[in-house]
């Protein structure tokens, strides 16, 4: 029975790919790391089966001594608490088994915005779409310059021992099916600011565009790197090639999205108007964290290495229909 460690089961990506796993593979031995007791129950309640090892990313020697009883560890707790990482990295280091051990990470696609942040271009288009397969030397090139900025990714990549993979999602859309957080970042921000300020708003022109992913395609793409992990696959799956795009519908401008919000907002009577303002990155920061990378840079990508090579296609509906249920649902949070 595969031995699955996971961290972030009362998040959104975390707890979604609990669900994933549980729905497809209830024969795996699942361990989950939970920091809080009362998040931890919400998990036990709805995974009965699923064994609760209660702390956080802090505490290196529970995290070590998990990985070490482990088969493939999904750190979708977080992607920057590099001795977490470590931790985990030294545990599977101690596993004894007859098959290779391994780490699959959770990062983000922010990575390939990096050239807006140096540069202050924000809100401005078009960019490059990175292919992970036929642009991985730039892929890698990226991560080795900016080692300072991608820790985690830069240790990884880096890394002997374990077999590692490295996901960078883009936008997250939809509704996650995890026990506790189900709420994603980006849109429901630019939803919960127009709702709040009764004014949808732009990072400078609204020509940046990131990809998008529906949480459920993106869970589904961690279930076929643990499957192939379990079965010990081999090939160009994990450590220097084992950077994993996803993408799903078709792409939308920040300002494309910041417009249907504004539509389906004051459709709900919720802003004065459709229009949508311009403000500057630092303005964008004072009403969201890090709103000026979230929403006014670019992250563009093409998912070659799991479609070529886990055999993943995404099959949710699209981000542009998605949108309204977002304002929905963040003006019912509001409201409680």
């Amino acid at each position: 029975m595969a031995r699955i460690f996971l961290t972030g089961a009362s998040g959104l990506i975390g707890g979604d790919v609990l669900h994933a796993l549980k729905t497809t593979h209830p024969d795996y031995n699942i361990s989950a790391l939970v920091r809080d007791s009362t998040k931890a129950a919400t998990v036990s309640k709805a995974y009965p089966d699923v064994r609760i090892v209660l702390g956080d990313l802090d505490f290196a020697s529970l995290i070590e001594e998990e990985a070490s009883r482990a088969d493939v560890v999904v750190h979708a707790a977080a992607n920057k608490h590099i001795n977490s990482v470590q931790a985990i990295v030294r545990g599977l280091a101690k596993h004894r088994g007859p098959k290779p051990v391994h780490l699959i990470q959770v990062s983000g696609a922010s990575l390939l915005s990096i050239p807006d942040i140096v540069n202050k271009t924000f809100g401005e288009g078009p960019a490059k779409i990175y292919r992970d397969i036929d642009d991985i030397d730039e892929i890698r090139d990226i991560i080795q310059k900016n080692a300072d900025k991608r820790v985690v990714d830069h240790f990884l990549l880096n890394a002997t021992g374990p077999k590692t993979a490295i996901v960078f999602p883009p936008i997250i859309y939809g509704q996650g099916r995890g026990p506790v957080n189900q709420r994603s970042i980006q849109v429901p921000e630019i939803s919960r600011v127009a709702i709040e300020k009764r004014q949808t708003f732009q990072v400078g022109k609204g020509e940046s565009t990131w990809s998008n992913i529906h949480v459920s395609d993106l869970s589904d793409m961690f279930v076929k790197l643990v499957e192939k992990a379990v079965e010990g696959a081999e090939g160009d799956l994990w450590n220097q090639n084992g950077l994993y795009f996803v993408r799903g519908g078709p792409e939308l401008s920040f300002g494309k999205i910041s417009q249907l919000v504004a539509e389906s907002a004051h459709k709900l009577g919720l802003t004065e108007s459709v229009t949508v303002k311009s403000i500057t990155p630092s303005e964008a920061d004072a009403l969201s964290p890090a709103a000026s990378v979230f929403w006014g840079t670019n992250a563009r990508q093409a998912p070659q290495r799991a479609m070529q090579l886990l055999g993943w296609t995404p099959r949710a509906h699209s981000l542009e229909e998605e949108i309204p249920k977002t304002v929905r649902l963040e003006a019912i949070r509001l409201a409680k």
